[in-house]
């Protein structure tokens, strides 16, 4: 198959990055012709280094990204996109040229999807709580959508690192994007550090992983909460394929949303999962499920939803009694593997991909046949 991705981003780098850059390599990896449509940056850098070929394009204008794919001169198969501008350029490019178009949503934001949903072959949900919540939004066309949620890549994370007992200190990795997008996250990172302020029994070692506008006005919010306490800060940056799954290895708990929690989770951490919507918790028996639902934070009402004194709870259950780190980082590690392989999603994306491309093969030889009302 002849596959085109098409994604716009502002941030450069997250985890909408991630997911392109998996199910990329991929469909590299099953012989399939891929091209990604995106903005100059580190995700082409990352994808060029891969063998995967990209068209830079900066979006502002949506004859001249559909004029860059022409150029290339391949006849594309299947065109899968993400919401955002990149939306506009793939429905002309899709339309014109009469191929299947998919689209992945990664949370509350819909995008206006009721004007076009009849165009598209497929709706791709990373959980599904956000499916639902586009359904409850757009009344037909519910048969379009399948649920495929982020995963890890099991050639990063062969084995789970676990806590050993008796350990004189811990490592709390706060992992996300230091963006305004993120401020819900970022709030509850710093409550977080405010309750172990206080806590001396055990040194804590935060590691910072992530960039964005809000580094260094973050980073001087949590220098300050924990002045004069023996805990230290260190800054990571944004981290990628082996350095991160090693910066998770090294981490006791993790702090993380979305894709962050299952890699922590696949890792054998206790995770606290926060997206930028909702405050899901300490994954453990009672909201493992609510985790997967709701794509471990991806929608809900932020604090409106927040219970307080639930991350100091949280904490509390994990360093006032170590012993738990490891009895739920077990349990994490067990839920990530088997529900989150990207391997196993992906080849479930290649399927989808393989059965659109086929019925619009069958339609093009025997043409559309009329539905008859019921």
């Amino acid at each position: 198959m002849k596959l085109l991705y098409i994604l716009y981003f502002k941030a450069p780098m997250g985890g909408l990055h991630e997911n392109v850059y998996s199910s990329a390599l991929f469909m590299k990896k099953k012989k399939c012709d891929v091209y990604v449509v995106l903005k100059p940056g580190l995700l082409q850098q990352r994808l060029e280094a891969k063998g995967i070929r990209t068209i830079s394009t900066d979006f502002s204008d949506t004859d001249a990204t559909v004029s860059k794919i022409e150029a290339v001169a391949i006849d594309f198969d299947l065109v899968h996109f993400h919401p955002g501008p990149s939306k506009t350029s793939a429905l002309k490019y899709g339309r014109k040229h009469n191929i299947p178009m998919v689209e992945t949503f990664h949370g509350m934001w819909h995008d206006h999807l009721n004007k076009y949903i009849r165009h598209l072959s497929a709706v791709v949900t990373v959980s599904e709580g956000i499916r639902n919540n586009l359904q409850s939004r757009i009344k037909n066309y519910h048969e379009k959508y399948t649920v495929l949620p982020n995963g890890y890549d099991p050639k990063l994370f062969r084995k789970p690192r676990l806590y050993k007992h008796g350990q004189e200190e811990l490592t709390i990795g706060l992992i996300t994007r230091l963006d305004h997008d993120k401020q819900f996250i970022l709030d509850i990172y710093l409550l977080a550090a405010a309750h172990i302020r206080n806590k001396d029994a055990v040194k804590i070692n935060f590691h910072v992983i992530g960039e964005g506008a809000y580094r260094e006005d973050f980073l001087q919010l949590l220098h300050k909460i924990l002045e004069g306490s023996p805990h230290t800060i260190v800054y990571k940056g944004w981290l990628t394929d082996r350095e991160l799954a090693r910066a998770y290895m090294e981490s006791d708990i993790v702090m993380a949303p979305g894709r962050s929690a299952i890699e922590g989770m696949v890792s054998g951490k206790p995770v606290i999962a926060v997206g930028s919507k909702k405050y899901i918790g300490l994954i453990h028996h009672n909201n493992w499920q609510e985790g997967l639902y709701r794509n471990f934070g991806g929608f809900g009402n932020k604090f409106n939803d927040y219970v307080l004194g639930s991350v100091e709870a949280d904490l509390d259950l994990l360093l006032d009694a170590p012993k738990n780190i490891r009895t739920i980082g077990e349990f994490s590690h067990e839920i990530a593997k088997r529900y989150f392989n990207a391997d196993e999603i992906n080849g479930r994306l290649y399927g989808l991909y393989k059965s659109l491309v086929q019925s619009k093969h069958v339609s093009n030889q025997i043409g559309s046949s009329p539905r008859l009302n019921e």
